[in-house]
């Protein structure tokens, strides 16, 4: 016959175990709640600010997402003015008078060319992820290709090379342009989007096996219970 005080420390264990369990689980599924809230925020008052900061200095007070629905307002505007033939005429002669300046004609020139490439050509930025051998050999990094050809650094170079991107752990905004000769490169069967979230992972969250074999969208509740010990008191 056990002891009352043996009965009631373990159940005071089981609790504790209980109380860790629920406390884990509430955390794995609110920090992701308020990890995209934090950053749609963040984004959100950026875009608003824009031109709901001369907005409130205008009228003397703020609006929130008025300023984001005005320069959505704008956006649209812009893009009907240029269908007309008066619109195009007035962007030819804003082209011109950016590219005269030195300084403001290289920016808006690299600024236009990019953003024209890669949205209105419809292009992905990141083509396909590879390994390339960085920052020495023997060391293999993560990258992403950008263009699959640069002739003039390849005519340069001697021999075939393309344009890889080499993100920062943890910000992956940030990172490396590198040409890498393409010998040099090895393709991995992995999607960007599963490579990426080893990078922000700093490698905890290995990418799928194929790109095909997706994790669920948002949190596997059977995975996270799975994980947590199902919820079975294990002995102590």
């Amino acid at each position: 016959m056990s002891a009352p005080g043996a009965r009631h420390g373990g159940s005071s264990r089981t609790l504790a175990r209980r109380l860790r369990r629920y406390f884990l689980v509430g955390l794995i599924i609110v920090a992701p709640v308020g990890l995209t809230a934090f950053v749609l925020t963040w984004i959100f008052r950026r875009i608003d600010a824009i031109l709901g900061v001369p907005l409130q200095r205008a009228i003397g007070t703020q609006v929130p997402g008025l300023g984001l629905v005005l320069l959505i307002l704008v956006i649209l505007g812009v893009g009907w003015l240029v269908h007309l033939a008066a619109g195009r005429q007035l962007l030819n002669w804003w082209n011109h008078s950016l590219t005269r300046f030195p300084l403001t004609g290289r920016i808006y020139s690299a600024i236009s060319q990019i953003v024209q490439s890669v949205i209105g050509g419809r292009r992905k930025l990141f083509l396909r992820t590879v390994l390339i051998p960085y920052p020495t050999e023997g060391i293999w990094a993560v990258a992403f290709v950008t263009n699959e050809s640069a002739p003039l650094l390849s005519e340069r170079i001697g021999e075939p090379c393309v344009n890889v991107f080499i993100p920062t752990t943890p910000n992956p905004t940030s990172g490396f342009m590198l040409m890498v000769p393409s010998k040099r490169v090895l393709s991995i069967d992995t999607s960007v989007e599963d490579a990426m979230k080893l990078v922000v992972s700093a490698g905890a969250v290995n990418p799928t096996e194929s790109p095909e074999v997706t994790m669920r969208p948002g949190i596997d509740v059977e995975l996270l219970l799975k994980d947590t010990g199902e919820w079975k008191d294990t002995p102590s």
